[in-house]
């Protein structure tokens, strides 16, 4: 990529401030043909000059020079700081594309950055994430991969397969060469190993990522329970109707949340009861098990002032449809006198009692929530479905490896072993495909 590009890297519309990026071999010759000035300025250091449009005075600019191997993109760049006048931001870029400059495409800038080798194609990726965070957790993922979070556990796996990879090709390359013979129980095992690396690390942290499917929070209960009293307090908003009429809500209703910094999905359901008054709910509760089943974490919502044995029912209904780990209790309208149902009833299940009127116990509901639902901590790292599929494929080649090695047929493991290697390396952009850059970096907006 030897010509210049330019765009606009701050949102588009009037503000107060707006920033245009110039970038490649012509930077600062483009840039200088519409600037009052006369030398490059300093690099790195803001230059206040004007910005003419023939022999007017456009608007009066912050001028940054970026030398070459030293900026964002690795080539010689010039960002101008202008005010945030749509008409200024345009003509700008009219200037710098009479001058030579073309408009970048989506996520060129950092698609240079990547074939500059300043980034990996994993960091690329997070920069887009760290444009689209939405929440605490999802900033602190985006920086982390950007730091290489994620690359440096996939160079470690690399690290330990090229070994593996390493002594089965030397065996075959130089059968009569004084090499250590390949052990074939060892082999299998150590090729074993890195497949349990590998699903570890396409499953690690997927939930958060800015742009993919959020985690789910699916509540259940009885008709009038109290689920759309709690999702409209979880929300802090009025997001459904409520009604003391028992089968108001019919259908499955969803809603995005941050939940104590995570991005997630609450999900509203029909009640379940044993028998269905009509064919309409009969219909919702069955989208509720359905919605139950595919729940990354279900709240089981009982009144607790109703009866224990109608507790005792849906805990052991909802227990049946998404299993014990992704389920938890939830006590509800706990600002009422009479309670009838203890935690106890709901069959062991982590349980929080909760007051959507007057919000006691909805801090310890999300603590939970949040805990439960795989909160970010440690090296938390996002995972892409991108990248889940390339992990997916290097545990697979890398299980059929370790069977071939078992059974003594080298020739086959070392295929394999390659195929291993090629799926890690698209995750950092190691001889990656055009194809793959191209969907990648079409997620970027222009500017960036």
């Amino acid at each position: 990529m030897r010509d210049t590009i330019a765009a606009l890297a701050t949102p588009p519309g009037a503000g107060a401030v707006a920033l245009v990026r110039v970038s490649g071999p012509a930077a600062w010759e483009t840039a200088a043909s519409f600037l009052d000035l006369k030398s490059p300025p300093e690099p790195r250091r803001q230059t206040l000059a004007w910005a003419l449009d023939g022999d007017a005075r456009l608007d009066q600019v912050l001028v940054t020079l970026f030398s070459e191997g030293a900026s964002y993109t690795g080539e010689e760049t010039v960002e101008l700081a202008c005010h945030g006048s749509p008409y200024v931001v345009e003509r700008l870029l009219e200037l710098a594309r009479a001058a030579g400059a073309r408009q970048a495409r989506p996520g060129e800038f950092t698609q240079r950055a990547y074939l500059a080798g300043r980034v990996d194609l994993a960091q690329a990726e997070a920069v887009c994430d760290l444009i689209a965070a939405a929440s605490a957790d999802e900033h602190r993922a985006a920086l982390l991969q950007l730091d290489g979070g994620l690359s440096r556990r996939v160079e470690a796996l690399r690290a330990g397969l090229l070994d593996l990879a390493a002594l089965v090709e030397a065996n075959l390359d130089h059968p009569d060469e004084d090499l250590p013979p390949v052990d074939p129980a060892a082999a299998a095992a150590r090729a074993a190993a890195l497949a349990e690396q590998a699903s570890e690390l396409s499953v690690a942290r997927r939930r958060g990522r800015p742009g993919r499917r959020a985690p789910r929070l699916v509540l259940l209960g009885a008709p009038n329970a109290g689920k759309s009293s709690l999702l409209n307090a979880l929300l802090g908003e009025d997001r459904v109707l409520v009604s003391p009429e028992p089968g108001t809500t019919r259908d499955a209703v969803e809603a995005p949340a941050v939940l104590a910094g995570l991005s997630c999905a609450v999900v509203d359901t029909a009640g379940l009861r044993e028998r269905p008054a009509d064919e309409l709910e009969r219909l919702g509760q069955e989208r509720s098990r359905a919605e139950a089943r595919s729940a990354d974490l279900a709240l089981i919502v009982v009144d607790r002032t109703g009866p224990p044995e109608e507790a005792r029912r849906l805990a052991a209904e909802a227990a049946a449809l998404t299993g014990a780990d992704r389920l938890a209790g939830v006590l509800s309208k706990c600002d009422l006198a009479g309670a009838a149902v203890r935690a106890a009833d709901l069959g062991g299940l982590e349980t929080v009692e909760v007051s959507a009127l007057t919000g006691t116990g909805l801090l310890e509901l999300t603590a939970l929530a949040r805990r439960r639902l795989g909160a970010f901590g440690g090296e938390a790292f996002s995972v892409s479905e991108r990248h889940a599929a390339a992990l997916s494929s290097a545990e697979a080649a890398l299980r059929r490896a370790a069977g071939e090695l078992k059974a003594a047929r080298e020739e086959l493991a070392a295929r394999e072993l390659r195929a291993a290697l090629a799926a890690l390396d698209s995750i950092v952009g190691r001889d990656t495909p055009e194809e793959t850059l191209a969907a990648v970096f079409s997620r970027f907006c222009v500017g960036k």
